[in-house]
Parts: structure tokens; sequence; C-alpha cells
């Protein structure tokens, strides 16, 4: 996670950067078309001191459905399935932001600049913010799992019982037998 959300205590701002390609948003959904405002997952620094990862609410769009200044969005490109999702790649470049657009439930940054929480750990508290999200993309993760494996064995069983036309002209190999199956 290399995307940085530093803290500007004189105009109570974090300033949102993403400086390198691996710290790119990618295949952020309806982010290419359709969203004004986007979830980013930042490591927060505050007076010069890393405090770990924070999610905070980024306007990406204006009302006028133009990126905002300092965001830069590039559609996904075609997809082989669901492509009605208009998925986008963001970066963003210096995009200031309120104080108050931390998503503040387990942690805070106070106007005179220190950060606060019940949770001590920095991974911790990363852990507890992404706790809906990483479960959500498990299940995902695992239904896709259990499809292939079902496709799988039904190509499988039917390329075992199918046949086609084999050495002696009749239709009496399965296709299983094809080096290219």
């Amino acid at each position: 996670m290399e995307t940085t959300a530093i803290f500007d205590q004189s105009k109570q701002e974090f300033i949102i950067n993403s400086p390198t390609v691996a710290s790119h948003k990618y295949w952020i959904t309806n982010g290419a078309c359709h969203a004004n405002q986007a979830i980013v997952f930042a490591q927060t620094i505050v007076n010069g001191k890393n405090e770990g990862i924070n999610a905070f609410v980024v306007q990406i769009r204006e009302k006028d459905m133009k990126a905002s200044p300092g965001v830069y969005i590039e559609d996904m490109g075609h997809k082989m399935s669901l492509n009605g999702v208009d998925n986008a790649k963001l970066s963003f470049n210096n995009v200031r932001i309120a104080r108050e657009c931390m998503l503040n439930r387990l942690c805070d940054v106070t106007t005179d600049g220190k950060l606060v929480s019940d949770i001590k750990k920095k991974s911790a508290r990363f852990f507890k913010v992404t706790d809906r999200l990483l479960s959500g993309r498990l299940c995902i993760a695992s239904m896709t799992l259990a499809s292939c494996k079902r496709t799988l064995h039904t190509a499988i069983r039917y390329s075992q019982q199918r046949l086609a036309v084999g050495e002696s002209g009749e239709s009496d190999t399965p296709i299983m037998s094809y080096q290219l199956q």
C-alpha cells in the first residue's frame, strides 16, 4: 500500500498521493464513468509519522463529471465478463480533502494533529477497517473456485463419454483420448 494521506495541520486537510504505479487503484467499480466519490485506502502520515492504513472519502469527479483536480481516471477497458461494470484505474496527485473525510469509526486525527484510536496496533486497525471487504472478496474467490471445479468436472465427464471418429473410422473413441483434449 503506497498511497499516502499526509495530514496538513495548518489547513486541516489530508493530501492524497499515489506516487508510483503500484500505488494506483485498480478495478474501482463504477470509477470509469459514473462514480463521483471513492473510498481510498492510504498510509496515514501525521506529523511525519506513519500511523498505518486508513480509509478516506475522496471526490474523484466534479458536478460536470470531469475528473477532480489531481485525479487521473482511466477506464480498465473491455473485460471477458461483466462488461457492464465500468471499472477504472485511479491515481492521485496532491489531492486535498478535508480532515473530516477520514472514515473515523476506529481512529481519527484531531485538529491539533494527533491520531487517536482505541486500537493501538496499526495492523489491527487496518484489519478491522477491511474486515468486511476482505471477507466479501474471500467469498467471491471461493465461489469462483467452486464454479471452476464444477465446470471442469462437467467438461471432463463429457469428454470421457462423447464418442468421436477414431482409427476404425467409426464413432467409437472418446474425445478424452485425443491428445489435444
